[in-house]
């Protein structure tokens, strides 16, 4: 509300509407409805790349660690306190950390290099069998290549997945033929 008086005596008072005010709601509530899902999906690919990207920095701080040191370096499914997880979950974080004696777990002498955490709410699993991944001195992955996948809230056409092959090279890729089962939420 606005009060205008110009030296004349008379005050004029001057407001909205009732209908103004209605149809500017509406405006604003129509650009919200149509701008939502975009901000959701949106936030929902974000969220994706920065695991992705989170977990890929882990495994090639791990690699160039084993190389400089010429030794084990191990990147797993666990947290700090509590070391390697034992499964295939990457879903609650992962840590990175030298094994110098080659027995895939992290005692309290053993340096944590990293510990990474997920950003959202993503299910991040990696191939059967992949409990860890354990770099070499050259670089290499012994076994198999390694797939760790990730899936999201956009479902199975959304999902994306880090390869890791047995020499050590680390690439990302789409994955929209992933087992369904896999993008169950966490």
């Amino acid at each position: 509300m606005l009060i205008h008086g110009h030296g004349t005596g008379i005050a004029r008072i001057t407001a909205f509407t009732v209908l103004e005010l209605l149809v500017t709601l509406a405006v604003a509530t129509l650009l919200l409805v149509t701008g939502l899902p975009s901000f959701q999906q949106f936030s929902q690919r974000q969220q994706m790349k920065a695991a992705v990207n989170g977990l890929q920095h882990a495994l090639l701080l791990a690699r160039n660690e084993a190389v400089h040191r010429n030794g084990s370096v191990i990147a797993c499914p666990g947290n700090a306190t509590d070391g390697c997880s034992g499964g295939r979950d990457w879903s609650r974080g992962w840590i990175v950390f030298p094994d110098p004696n080659d027995d895939r777990q992290r005692q309290d002498g053993e340096t944590l290099l990293l510990e990474g955490q997920l950003p959202g709410e993503l299910t991040i699993g990696s191939s059967r069998g992949r409990t860890s991944i354990r770099f070499l001195g050259d670089g290499s992955t012994p076994g198999s290549n390694a797939r760790i996948s990730f899936c999201g809230a956009g479902g199975p056409p959304q999902a994306r997945k880090l390869v890791i092959s047995n020499v050590g090279r680390i690439r990302r890729d789409l994955y929209p033929d992933i087992d369904p089962e896999e993008c169950l939420p966490p």
